[in-house]
């Protein structure tokens, strides 16, 4: 196996993390997970000619894609319900100035969001696919907890 492309994956996938630690914004909030969670999709099939590591890939790469597409659905009813605002504090002030706190939109956004995160991250109830890709992949292990950590403070950096 090439080790140039092993680390050209975690190099890529600590870049994302990197960037999503200091994300302020919807299009940063979402594309540095995603770099992120692509490398660990790549990383998670290294092992070609290994089946159990093919299928938890193909398994990884289809649960990822969903959650992704959740994500991007309450980040769409966010950006929407706040006025066409980007950046965390402007969705925040948005939301105040035409009082659209309280609205269904927003609880759409928020679970659809809390879906997409809970998906990426698999904590209780998303955590079906999980202990296949921990089969099929020997060191995937410590992925899911580097992923939980650099979301949880690139999302909550901005209350």
């Amino acid at each position: 196996m090439a080790i140039t492309e092993f680390l050209l994956f975690v190099l890529t996938a600590t870049l994302g993390g990197m960037f999503l630690c200091g994300a302020n914004d919807l299009i940063t909030l979402f594309v540095a997970p995603e770099c992120f969670s692509l490398c660990s999709y790549l990383l998670s099939g290294y092992t070609k000619r290994d089946v159990r590591s093919n299928e938890a890939t193909m398994k990884y790469l289809l649960m990822g894609g969903a959650s992704s597409s959740i994500l991007v659905h309450g980040f769409s009813w966010l950006y929407g319900s706040s006025g066409g605002e980007i950046e965390l504090q402007e969705i925040v002030n948005g939301l105040i100035n035409t009082q659209m706190y309280n609205s269904p939109g927003i609880s759409i956004a928020l679970i659809s969001i809390t879906v997409g995160i809970g998906f990426k991250l698999s904590p209780a109830p998303f955590h079906q696919w999980t202990p296949d890709v921990y089969e099929g992949v020997r060191f995937v292990r410590q992925i899911p907890t580097s992923i939980s950590i650099s979301e949880m403070f690139g999302f909550f950096k901005t209350p």
